[in-house]
């Protein structure tokens, strides 16, 4: 467990893939906590793919942002800028089509992920190595088992198979993500070399994008009742009639796209419920159920009935959320202005839930959009 907060409430957040429009989204809603003063109170960062990014990058400059007061300021200058910087002028799509060449041999298209992601942002970081007052945890699908796979600071491995030491592995955080990220299809599944896991009877973790079991990453953080669970759902929207001619191709994507909208309807209708018999205990002025929780969920096309006082300066400029909503879902290189605004809108949310639902969270002042360096 990581370490109490300085003040309460501690806070989890759970971020969901998406490619780089994970990221961006979920580098704002980050940013609306350290503009507020409470990024120092998150204990629990859950995520899978294009979230793993943004978490990896959290955990990365982890220590930098601490010695700086989590301080808006430093997660721009440390954390933000540089992101945008690269996913505007390179696009990791085509670097590593580039780089196949590379994977002649043992390796694989998913180790080369992993190889480029540490020379983007991650510089070889170990897992063992990540700070310890936030526990990090990097989601991917075990292929051998059929269930969640994370990788922490101290353990990797899931409920079925058991779990190992990262202590002296040589896993590195890159490989997290990597593993976190790959897309089936696109990316061949990840083995984690070298350990034996207690229950594995022989057999080999084979692992892929985490989002293939729970792209919410709630799972991690779904039984933390003392917590302010911030979720953010940036994965792609469900479409009809886009799946072509060809019947078995059409007709395999759609069930796909399926299943995946009706997992993940069933993990945010289980914790909307949650949050909605805590905040009815709160008003009845009794102790919550135990398996109640208290936060917010949100995403990039979600519509409510927004607070007055967060409403009257901040715009939610909606006629720009269908085009952040259905923005491809990549790794390729993104505009500038398209970043800015999967930022603003990551901020914008969860600023305006949590001002909505959970208000005495924030501070007094609501915090202001400050424009990006």
């Amino acid at each position: 467990m990581p370490p109490p907060p300085y003040r309460d409430p501690p806070i989890a957040l759970a971020l969901s893939g998406g490619g780089f429009r994970a990221s961006l989204s979920a580098l704002g809603a980050v940013r609306l906590l350290a503009g507020s003063g409470l990024l120092a109170q998150v204990k629990w960062a859950s995520s899978v793919s294009g979230g793993s990014i943004a978490n990896g990058l959290l955990a990365h400059h982890y220590e930098e942002l601490e010695k700086e007061g989590f301080a808006l300021e430093a997660l721009d200058r440390v954390v933000l800028t540089p992101f945008i910087r690269r996913v505007t002028s390179s696009s990791l799509t085509r670097t590593l089509l580039a780089n196949l060449w590379r994977v002649v041999g043992p390796g694989t298209r998913t180790d080369l992920l992993a190889r480029e992601l540490d020379r983007w942002f991650f510089g070889g970081r170990r897992l063992e190595d990540l700070p310890q007052s936030c526990r990090f945890v990097f989601n991917a699908a075990n292929l051998t088992t059929g269930v969640r796979f994370g990788f922490e600071r101290d353990v990797v491995g899931d409920w079925v198979m058991g779990t190992v030491p990262t202590e002296g592995s040589g896993l590195r955080l890159a490989q997290a993500v990597a593993a976190s990220s790959a897309v089936p299809g696109a990316f061949a599944p990840f083995r984690v070399p070298g350990l034996a896991f207690p229950c594995a009877e022989g057999r080999i973790p084979s692992l892929l994008d985490g989002g293939a079991y729970d792209n919410s990453a709630l799972e991690v953080v779904d039984d933390l009742p003392s917590a302010v669970l911030v979720a953010l759902n940036a994965g792609g929207l469900f479409h009809t009639g886009r799946y072509g001619w060809i019947p078995i191709i059409r007709d395999l994507e759609r069930s796909t796209s399926l299943l995946y909208r009706q997992s993940t309807s069933l993990r945010y209708r289980d914790m909307v419920d949650r949050f909605k018999a805590w905040e009815a205990a709160r008003r009845a002025g009794q102790a919550p159920a135990p398996w109640a929780r208290r936060g917010v969920l949100f995403g990039l096309a979600t519509s409510f009935k927004v607070s007055e006082e967060w409403a009257a300066t901040r715009p939610a400029f909606e006629d720009l959320v269908p085009t952040l909503a259905g923005y491809k879902t990549s790794l390729g290189r993104v505009p500038s202005d398209i970043c800015e605004q999967l930022v603003y809108r990551g901020w914008w949310l969860a600023g305006a839930t949590l001002a909505t639902y959970q208000r005495d969270v924030l501070p007094g002042r609501l915090p202001e959009w400050e424009e990006l360096p």
